[in-house]
């Protein structure tokens, strides 16, 4: 694979990943959210199960780990697009990148630098814009995904610390099979769990599922090849492609306000990918947060 082909393929991968705000959107008038989660992540665990064969406890405990913050964030990121907008959701999620190196600095004591203190400062700003003060304001479904932004930003931290304790393909199928069990104890308790089968609910669920297997082998081999601050720059497209997406299924717009914050937000994620970073620890901190920047948003 040459990068130019990976980074082409990686711009497909950003687009399936904004759609699929959209679709988990309109699928949640039909599902309730944490049942959408069981059997979205049911399907994919067994699409990915072959890679299961051999699974060591190492592997296992890994998996386990990325899988119960995997599940924290989706849990809290479709709940939440019960209460907002598509495009609202994805650049709010899209805050997890400045958020890395912070979550990098509770968990190692990796101090951030000053360019990722005024991306999250820009991103606070963005989402205040964003979230349409002169309408009220964030409502419950912004909270919960700035809840997810967190979790997933934890979630890439620890893969940079456990991706090394197996086979890429064997960490993802443990991680997605944790995410469909935790969702299916996990719903029951939280909510009323109801769903409305139909053609196009089979079609959405199916897509969501192979989706997300597809999208992150590609982008794992992908990663392979180009530089993280190459992979994270494409991947700043995902919330750009959910509000276009939006846009055409749904007739969401964004005022002129909430394009600033939507603007802010971007800038925010672009800083640490962008600006020099000194060597020694906290570089190597924020490059190995980078590698695995393709946060799991609505994949």
């Amino acid at each position: 694979m040459t990068p130019g082909r990976a980074a082409a393929g990686l711009v497909l991968v950003a687009l399936i990943w904004g759609a699929s705000f959209t679709v988990v959107k309109e699928t949640l008038g039909a599902i309730s959210p944490l049942l959408l989660v069981t059997i979205r992540f049911g399907i994919a665990t067994l699409v990915a199960s072959p890679a299961l064969r051999g699974l060591s406890r190492r592997e296992l405990g890994a998996g386990l780990v990325l899988g119960a913050l995997f599940w924290g964030g989706l849990a809290f990121q479709t709940t939440g697009l019960e209460l907002t907008t598509p495009s609202r959701s994805a650049f709010i999620t899209g805050l997890s990148t400045p958020l890395i190196p912070l979550v990098a600095w509770l968990a190692h004591r990796a101090v951030p630098r000053a360019a990722v203190l005024v991306a999250v400062a820009l991103g606070a700003a963005g989402l205040y814009f964003l979230t349409d003060p002169a309408g009220g304001g964030p409502n419950r479904g912004d909270l919960l995904t700035v809840a997810c932004a967190v979790l997933f930003a934890g979630h890439i931290v620890a893969a940079g610390t456990l991706s090394h304790r197996g086979p890429a393909m064997r960490l993802l199928a443990v991680q997605f099979a944790t995410t469909a069990v935790l969702a299916a104890v996990a719903g029951p308790v939280i909510e009323t769990p109801r769903i409305e089968w139909s053609p196009a609910m089979a079609a959405a669920l199916l897509f969501l599922s192979v989706s997300a297997v597809g999208t992150f082998w590609y982008q794992l081999r992908a990663q392979r090849i180009l530089a993280p601050a190459t992979t994270g720059l494409i991947f700043m497209l995902e919330s750009v492609f959910a509000t276009l997406t939006s846009w055409l299924v749904t007739g969401e717009t964004l005022t002129p306000g909430q394009w600033a914050g939507a603007a802010l937000i971007v800038a925010g994620m672009a800083l640490p990918l962008l600006a020099p970073a000194p060597a020694g620890t906290q570089a190597s901190s924020d490059s190995s947060s980078a590698r695995t920047s393709g946060t799991p948003a609505s994949r």
